[in-house]
């Protein structure tokens, strides 16, 4: 089984809290999970430019984020998945980068489509193409409250001071989610919703183990 599930959202889309719901379901079923937090997370790169994050432009931005996303596919996720009884969920891969600079490609009214730029790295084994593609959802305005509320970072505070291209943003993933019938879409606002996505993925799971 293919064994790399990749949660994909906006800043306080509920993805780290369905991720851990998630895990606990799949335990029980006799699978070991890990979750695994996206790019600028684990390597010295990542780590200093996340400080940076937002004072640098766009292409900088890209350059950065590929290289760490490589570094931890490489040493990180692949020697996860040897264990076939392991499931990798991770928050965010590269749908995380390519939507946030299309959109801020149209913010500007330029052109920032770089979604070829991923397809050529799983091509050439370099980053992996995900077994499932989850996308939490949540309305935009359930979005907005959420972050009003959260941590002061460059990017939650660039959000904030730019609704215009949290909207943007926000349209962009759901396009990218609408974009295949195989992704799975949670409104993280219902529990419904959630525990309706959460069967999806484990009935996923189960037809593919």
């Amino acid at each position: 089984m293919n064994n790399f599930i990749v949660f994909e959202g906006i800043c306080c889309s509920g993805k780290t809290t369905t991720c851990k719901l998630l895990s606990e379901k799949i335990n029980e079923l006799g699978f070991e999970t890990v979750y695994n937090h996206g790019a600028m997370t684990y390597t010295d790169l990542g780590k200093k430019f996340k400080k940076n994050l937002g004072k640098k432009d766009m292409p900088i931005t890209v350059s950065y984020f590929f290289t760490d996303l490589i570094i931890n596919t490489q040493n990180v996720i692949k020697p996860y998945l040897v264990n076939k009884n392991r499931i990798v969920l991770q928050d965010r891969y590269y749908d995380a980068i390519t939507t946030y600079i299309k959109a801020y490609g149209d913010y500007i009214h330029t052109d920032y489509n770089i979604y070829d730029i991923p397809e050529a790295l799983v091509e050439n084994d370099i980053l992996l193409k995900p077994a499932l593609n989850v996308f939490c959802i949540p309305p935009l305005d359930t979005i907005q409250e959420r972050m009003a509320q959260s941590k002061e970072s460059p990017v939650h505070n660039f959000y904030r001071d730019n609704p215009e291209f949290l909207k943007i943003v926000y349209d962009e993933l759901v396009n990218r989610a609408k974009d295949s019938e195989k992704n799975i879409i949670i409104d993280t606002s219902s529990n419904i919703s959630v525990e309706l996505g959460i069967n999806k993925i484990l009935d996923f799971i189960k037809n593919n183990k």
